[in-house]
């Protein structure tokens, strides 16, 4: 019966994973030099110990690989093996996520959300805002915009659901994008 021995580690930050790394580097020193200790091997038992001890080393060399790949993401803030940093991707991948009863509420003349406490009932003006913005896109074009904008889906979702590949997503919001800003631009309201 072997004995097991818990370590706590404390917080997760980058010194503890740092010292924890230092520990498993220790201990698989040591393995390898027991492993070395018992070769050549000269019976079936020194051969099952010897490889016993491996099966240990390699799983330490395992958790020694993780700490390691942590401790790069938390030194650099960025996940490691990543070949562009969230500033340099492309706006799909960026998407911010929107709360789909806050699309109702966008000020369709700036594209900025007028305030971020729900109103309590919607008004006609800008129900009428949102039908004239969206005014004149095809089926196809509202069903993608209202998905990614209304929704908070990826492009890949989108597609997905839809039936249809990711660029022919791409080009649908890029048209449908286009159409609601010359619409949001036209947008004339009477008042009286």
């Amino acid at each position: 019966m072997e004995t097991i021995r818990v370590i706590e580690l404390g917080r997760a930050t980058l010194e503890n994973y740092t010292e924890t790394r230092r520990m498993l580097l220790r201990k698989a020193d040591e393995l390898t030099v027991r492993i070395n200790r018992l070769e050549p091997v000269k019976s079936l038992e020194g051969m099952n110990e010897i490889l016993t001890l491996d099966k240990d080393r390699r799983l330490i060399v395992e958790m020694i690989a993780s700490c390691s790949y942590i401790i790069e993401w938390l030194d650099t803030g960025r996940r490691p093996g990543n070949r562009r940093g969230i500033e340099r991707r492309a706006g799909y991948q960026r998407e911010v996520l929107m709360d789909p009863a806050m699309l109702p509420r966008v000020t369709l003349y700036s594209g900025i959300t007028e305030s971020l406490q729900p109103e309590k009932e919607e008004t006609n003006e800008s129900r009428f805002r949102l039908e004239a913005a969206l005014h004149g896109l095809t089926e196809r074009e509202r069903s993608c915009y209202m998905l990614a904008h209304g929704e908070c889906y990826s492009f890949a979702e989108i597609a997905s659901l839809l039936n249809i590949s990711k660029s022919s997503v791409g080009t649908y919001m890029m048209r449908a994008q286009r159409k609601v800003t010359d619409n949001v631009n036209n947008i004339l309201i009477l008042v009286g």
